[in-house]
This record gives structure tokens, sequence and C-alpha cells, in this order.
């Protein structure tokens, strides 16, 4: 489980589509809090396997409030059952249409870019879409 969530964070970041940011006003906070599941990996639906890698993206969540997130990414590495990792920890508010995930008992940090439907979050080399739910 160490190494699955370590590939998911080596993994969860990078690259770089344009997303649209969501425009909010003055006292809004910058994520609005909810549900989303992940859409997209490197603009990629799942499952997706990123070039030169053994693991496989599947699905995943995330829940947020102004305050935290909690994240779980379905993954699987070669022919091995696929894993739930679970990640948790603060959002950070930053502007209108950014935020930063400090990921909780560590000093790791993510930006995460606010789109009109849900956010993407980059971290570590690839970057992972997610789009509210309901």
């Amino acid at each position: 489980m160490p190494l699955l969530l370590s590939a998911f964070l080596a993994l969860a970041a990078s690259c770089g589509t344009d997303y649209k940011p969501l425009i909010d006003g003055p006292g809004t906070p910058a994520l609005i809090p909810g549900s989303f599941v992940l859409a997209a990996v490197d603009g990629k639906v799942p499952p997706y396997k990123p070039p030169n890698s053994n693991v496989t993206f599947i699905a995943g969540d995330c829940v947020t409030t102004s305050e935290t997130f909690t994240l779980n990414l379905t993954t699987a590495t070669g022919t091995d059952d696929p894993v739930t990792a679970k990640a948790s920890g603060f959002v950070l508010d930053v502007n209108a249409g950014s935020v930063i995930f400090q990921f909780a008992a560590s000093a790791t940090q993510a930006p995460v870019l606010i789109t009109g439907n849900g956010f993407a979050v980059t971290y570590l080399g690839l970057t992972l879409l997610f789009e509210r739910v309901g």
C-alpha cells in the first residue's frame, strides 16, 4: 500500500492542459465543497496507463470542504488486483480560480486549478481532472 500511494503521488500531476478557471467573487471560497469523480488522467479517460509506467489508473473520487479534501484513487500495477489508495489533507486558499492541496502528515503540496465543473490537480508529473458529481 505505501508503494502504491507513493506511485500515485509520483504520477499524479504534470503536463498541463488549459482548463478554463472558475471565476468566483469576493468572499467565495476558491474551491466549492462537493463530491467529484476522476474524469481524466493527462487528458485520457480512465482506465489509463501513462507511458513508461506499469501503473494503470482505473477510477478515483474526491470529497472536498472549504478546508479539507479526501482523495481516493484506484490503480493496478501490472497484473496485480486493483488497490485503492487514500490521501487527505487541507485546502489552502490561494486566490479565485486556484488552491493548494496540503497532504496531511507531509510537506507535500499540489497545485489545484479550479475548472468550470471541477478541478485539475497536478502532482509529480500527471494532471488528474475531477468533475463534480450531481
